[in-house]
This record gives C-alpha cells, sequence and structure tokens, in this order.
C-alpha cells in the first residue's frame, strides 16, 4: 500500500512539472509566432518582452512589444506598445467572430518616417505587407469582427521625423485610460 502512494504522489508531481512546462512552453511559442508573422507582414524588426495566453481564461496579454524601423528609415521606434491586453468571447471565435469583452491598448509612441525620397515608413509596411498576404482566402478563412465592449486607451506620443531635412515634430496625447464602451465597425 505505501509503495502505491509513493508512486502517486510521484505521478502527481511529474504531471504538475508537465503542466507547469507546458504552460510556459505554450507562451514561449506563442511569442514567436507573433514576432514571426509581424516580422514578415511588416519587413521589420520586432521585440516582444512577455505573451500570456490564458489557459483558464479567455485572454491574451502582449507586454512591451517595440516595432522598429528599417535601416532605410532611421531603425528608430515605429511603435512601443507596453501593453495589449484581450478579453474575447469564446462562442463568438467559434462562430468565426471577433467580439472582444475588453480590450486595453497601452500606445507609449508611434512614429512616422519619411527617408530622402519623400517615403514614408508606413508605405514601406503596407508594401511588405500586401505581398504578404498576396495569398487568395476563402471566405470560410476570414473572421468578422463583431465589436468591443470595453475599449481602455492609453495613447502616449506620436512623432514625425523628416530623415531628409532632420527635423523633427512630436505630439504628446497624454491621453491615459480613455474609455469607450460598445465599440463597433462602422
Amino acid at each position: 500500500m505505501r509503495r502505491l502512494v509513493r508512486w502517486a504522489l510521484y505521478l502527481f508531481i511529474v504531471l504538475a512539472v508537465l503542466a507547469v512546462a507546458g504552460v510556459l512552453l505554450l507562451n514561449t511559442i506563442a511569442k514567436e509566432i507573433v514576432e514571426s508573422r509581424l516580422r514578415a507582414r511588416t519587413g521589420m524588426d520586432v521585440r516582444i518582452e512577455r505573451i500570456d495566453v490564458g489557459l483558464l481564461s479567455p485572454t491574451l496579454t502582449i507586454e512591451n512589444l517595440k516595432l522598429y524601423n528599417t535601416a532605410d528609415f532611421g531603425g528608430s521606434i515605429f511603435i512601443d506598445m507596453p501593453e495589449l491586453h484581450l478579453e474575447y468571447d469564446p462562442q463568438a471565435i467559434r462562430s468565426r467572430q471577433f467580439h472582444f469583452k475588453l480590450v486595453r491598448l497601452d500606445l507609449a509612441e508611434v512614429a512616422l518616417v519619411q527617408d530622402k525620397k519623400g517615403s514614408y515608413n508606413v508605405q514601406s509596411m503596407q508594401k511588405k505587407s500586401g505581398e504578404a498576404s498576396q495569398r487568395k482566402k476563402s471566405s470560410t478563412d476570414e473572421f468578422k469582427f463583431t465589436g468591443v465592449d470595453t475599449f481602455n486607451l492609453t495613447l502616449g506620443k506620436f512623432r514625425l521625423s523628416h530623415l531628409g531635412s532632420g527635423r523633427e515634430e512630436e505630439i504628446n496625447f497624454g491621453i491615459k485610460n480613455q474609455i469607450s464602451h460598445n465599440v463597433k465597425r462602422s
């Protein structure tokens, strides 16, 4: 009997360790997937500190995402996003719809850069994104956006840089925790 209890305890410990390792690996795999897809879609370097995929709750949190301009646009930060937190509706996902109960978006900085030729970084990114998404999607692949119940926005600064003239402009929005309810697609 004692041997059976000991064996059950060992089995429980092994299963607990495997469960913790699985959670850690899930977040690591999710982080690598998001980084590689953003890199492929934008052509820009991406750094994400942490991604947390909720296993027991329908949540996704991305912390400290930084998207860097290409060398043609100075290599500076394009987007600095300290947090994106999503609480989604699992039933809507099963119905191929995006419906969020809560979206908390903290954008510390967004930078628009004009190179010496007059092109903007967003134009370059859109071109790269268009090339990456050339494959045809069938109508069954697409999700429909149905809305956000609560949208919490923090918006820091917007920077406009002209590499040709060296001129730089900055707008500090200073918006902290601006709450909007029932956000729908127009």
